[in-house]
């Protein structure tokens, strides 16, 4: 029987009743990733992730969701930030290793806000979809949709959509049938990111499909590091976004997103909620 220690963060707020909760497992001895997928699921949080090597200059995070590994997500990095500084209050490390690669990190200590970089330079490519297909898919009119969703990978590959306003974004119904046809990255991996721009403020949220049912993110780090990669591809070397997710499910979270040079960076805040002790029988 292992005795292991987790904490729980919640990630993008300053709030203990707002952002995007996540269980954050420090590991003293290895654990199988076979183990860390069921506690993943029996926790059944959008993403729960395990620190090995906590006191190196080069820690590893394993991430997982209620049903697979992640290469790469920033909720749980940006979340496990916030226990490695606690674990070593004078950090030395200046990434972390992920199954994507090393991801390049920054905590500002003025402002509160952990940085990571998004570990791949970004690439896109065309969905199946339609303007008009679009629509019927997420329930919305073709006067909504600002163009075709695009596949977007800066780390984690996912389907991207620019809609005309914040009102249609909370509009969003999604017909579960195309949703799987259309927007399936491969079995097991089906998803949305449905956003909208005022200035430098954007307004989005992320759906995906569990066991045929559709579910949402509160906050999605990787998504606004692909939309970041979007912007790069189609030319822009600078910007920074202060993006509001979460809003419609009442757990709003604010994450920040920069481009600088057209390196891809996200950060947010964190809130520190607890810790405990796991039996585990392995």
């Amino acid at each position: 029987m292992k005795t292991l220690t987790y904490f729980w963060i919640n990630v993008f707020t300053t709030e203990q009743d707002k952002g995007n909760p996540l269980p954050v497992f420090v590991l003293d001895d290895p654990l199988s990733k076979a183990a860390m997928q069921k506690i993943a699921a029996m926790l059944n949080q959008s993403e729960t992730v395990f620190i090995e090597h906590v006191d190196s200059t080069d820690p590893k995070l394993s991430i997982f969701t209620p049903m697979q590994a992640l290469p790469f997500a920033g909720h749980p990095i940006i979340g496990a930030l916030k226990i490695l500084e606690k674990l070593q209050p004078n950090p030395t490390f200046t990434h972390v290793k992920t199954e994507s690669g090393n991801v390049p990190v920054e905590i500002d200590r003025h402002k509160h806000i952990y940085w990571i970089k998004a570990p791949l330079a970004p690439t896109m490519r065309a969905s199946t979809l339609t303007i008009a297909g679009t629509a019927q898919m997420l329930g919305l009119t073709e006067a909504n949709i600002l163009s075709c969703p695009t596949w977007v990978n800066t780390g984690s590959e996912q389907l991207l959509v620019e809609l005309d306003s914040a009102e249609a974004v909370d509009a969003i119904a999604i017909n579960s049938t195309l949703f799987k046809e259309h927007a399936t990255l491969y079995e097991g991996r089906t998803m949305i990111y449905a956003w909208s721009r005022t200035n430098n403020d954007v307004y989005a949220r992320y759906f995906y499909l569990k066991n045929g049912a559709i579910g949402e993110d509160s906050g999605t780090g990787s998504a606004a590091a692909n939309l970041g990669g979007l912007h790069c591809l189609n030319g822009t070397i600078s910007l920074e976004y202060r993006i509001r997710q979460g809003c419609k499910m009442g757990r709003e979270n604010v994450l920040y997103l920069k481009v600088v040079e057209g390196e891809i960076w996200i950060g947010g805040q964190n809130t520190f909620m607890g810790q405990g002790e796991l039996l585990w029988a392995e």
